[in-house]
Formats: C-alpha cells, sequence, structure tokens
C-alpha cells in the first residue's frame, strides 16, 4: 500500500514532462507557476543524486538503531528503509504540491532583504509559518503542514511497529521543524559559504 502510493505520486508528477521541464527556469521566471510547472519543481527534488545519498545516509543510520523497529536486521531492510525513506518524501512533495497550488504559495526559494542577524533569521523562521499573497497581504502558510503531516503519516502506514497516531504525530512534528532549519540554511547559505572560503584561504600555506 504505502510503495504503491509512490508510484502514484511519481505517475502524477510526470505529467510535467509532457513539456519541456526546466526548473532552473522556473527559478528565474516570475509569476505564479502552474501545477504543471509546480510538478516539474517537485519532480526535479525527487530525483536529485543529492537525495539518494541522504535516502542511503537515513536508512543506514536507522538500520544501525533498528528505528523505527523491523523484526531482522538484513540488507533486504535496509532496502525497505531506502523505499520508505522515498515513500515519505514522495508524500512530503505531494502535499505541499496540493496545498501550494491550492493556497497560492511559491516553492521556490527566497531569501528576504532584510539587514542584520536577527532581522533575517526572523524573516527566515516566519516564512516557513505564514505566506503573502499578490495584495501583500499574509495568510498561514499550509504547504509545509500538508507536507510534514503527509510524511508523518505514509511513515506509519509503512512501517509494522511505532506506526501508532502518535508515532506518526510525532515523525510529522520532526519534518515540520527541517522546515525551519532549512529556511535558515537557504538565508545564511551565502555568508556561511563565504567565510568557509575566507578560513580554507588563510590556512593555505604559501
Amino acid at each position: 500500500m504505502c510503495f504503491g502510493f509512490v508510484g502514484s505520486v511519481m505517475a502524477q508528477q510526470s505529467v510535467a514532462k509532457k513539456s519541456f521541464c526546466d526548473p532552473g527556469k522556473l527559478s528565474a521566471q516570475t509569476g505564479e507557476l502552474t501545477f504543471e510547472e509546480r510538478a516539474c519543481w517537485y519532480e526535479a527534488r525527487l530525483t536529485k543524486p543529492s537525495l539518494a545519498l541522504r535516502g542511503a545516509l537515513v536508512a543506514g543510520f536507522g538500520q544501525w538503531r533498528n528505528n523505527p523497529r523491523v523484526f531482522h536486521e538484513s540488507a533486504s531492510e535496509f532496502g525497505y528503509r531506502f523505499a520508505v525513506f522515498y515513500a515519505r518524501r514522495s508524500a512530503q512533495s505531494a502535499g505541499e504540491l496540493l496545498a501550494g497550488y491550492l493556497n497560492h504559495e511559491d516553492p521556490r526559494p527566497h531569501v528576504s532583504r532584510e539587514h542584520g542577524t536577527w532581522n533575517r533569521a526572523r524573516s527566515a523562521l516566519l516564512s516557513v509559518v505564514q505566506t503573502k499573497d499578490a495584495d501583500g497581504d499574509t495568510r498561514l502558510a499550509l504547504s509545509p503542514i500538508a507536507g510534514a503531516f503527509g510524511s508523518g503519516m505514509v511513515g506509519v502506514a509503512c512501517y509494522r511497529m511505532n506506526n501508532s497516531a502518535t508515532d506518526g504525530l510525532s515523525r510529522s512534528g520532526i519534518v515540520y521543524g527541517t522546515y525551519f532549519g532549512r529556511a535558515l540554511w537557504r538565508e545564511f547559505k551565502p555568508d556561511l559559504t563565504t567565510m568557509a572560503f575566507r578560513l580554507l584561504r588563510q590556512k593555505k600555506p604559501y
């Protein structure tokens, strides 16, 4: 059931393949994205090699800790955990796609135009919980909520143990928390990258 969901989500997102799908072009263009363009955006996220690497790391860590618990520790269970990771990410993307489209939220990342560390951090954190409409009015951002809930509940469906409603809500809360971490990373990534380059240049022998 849980992996059949992945197939249905990927089939839904393949709508974007009917036309040329270029996520880089979508990042540069202005205006609200169509449903097909949004599907293209999320499809590109799901097919990134970096996501497969992350899935392998998450599956390996879960295998090592045996959490969530499964019946045997074997290579086949590593593959199962890896598949569950993609099932949850597909559900997260589907939740973001549908809620974002209905609530007219832009899935493309944006950095704030604020100045000062505190103001920039505040703006990044607020971007997770609120969104602005065309008139500039703010309202609740539903996309992260739907994405987190979808990921948590699909995790419940995929595991035979640790699959209570409480476990699902706990996983949903953890996923929702990652949106705040990603928002802060996106906001300060240029500064951190510049700082890292400066440190490397200072340590470089002459």
